[in-house]
């Protein structure tokens, strides 16, 4: 186990004072860096700067930083959401580094898609049956991880499938893209090729 306490704080938005949502940082007991290659893998992150240690990732809608001795987390209702949460991420975590001879590490950032190639892969029906007025507003919220792609009917039928598989490789998490991480998302990292440069 290579996570095994963390103290965690509770703070308010700067940039939005009369937002309804907290923020949470966790200071860590151990580093994490050796771990956060394998996480980028894993999690599928979206940023990773490996000089100075920092991944980030996004998971409905909420932002997550790992730093070698912290852990921010943005857009939580209250405390105990802010610990179920941390818990799953220390779960993630260490997960991960049992597992870590399984997994292939990430050291570069992935490129985040245009809302245009989103958009051109969805069915362009704009029929609303995903709660959004337009398929570029869907996009737009499937790029910032703020809706389920599942959302959208359209996308299972068979003659959306080949475009389906090609938002998976574009979109940062589709086939796990939930409220939750997901621990399954370890299973799904350890086949992936060498992403070093």
């Amino acid at each position: 186990m290579l996570l095994r306490k963390y103290d965690l704080k509770i703070v308010l938005s700067d940039c939005n004072p009369s937002s309804l949502k907290v923020n949470a940082i966790a200071d860590l007991s151990e580093d994490i860096s050796e771990v956060l290659p394998y996480l980028n893998t894993a999690l599928k992150g979206l940023q990773y700067y490996a000089e100075e240690k920092i991944l980030t990732a996004k998971r409905g809608g909420r932002l997550i930083t790992f730093r070698p001795r912290q852990i921010a987390l943005t857009k939580l209702e209250d405390e105990r959401e802010a610990t179920a949460v941390m818990e799953e991420l220390k779960k993630i975590v260490n997960e991960t580094y049992a597992n870590k001879d399984h997994i292939v590490p990430t050291y570069t950032s992935r490129p985040i898609p245009r809302p245009l190639d989103v958009f051109k892969l969805l069915p362009g029906k704009n029929c609303k049956e995903c709660g959004e007025p337009t398929c570029m507003a869907f996009a737009m919220k499937l790029i910032n991880d703020e809706l389920d792609w599942k959302q959208c009917p359209l996308l299972f039928r068979k003659e959306s499938e080949t475009n389906r598989l090609k938002l998976t490789e574009i979109l940062p998490n589709p086939a796990e893209q939930t409220d939750e991480i997901s621990p399954r998302n370890l299973q799904n990292s350890k086949q992936e090729e060498p992403k070093n440069g």
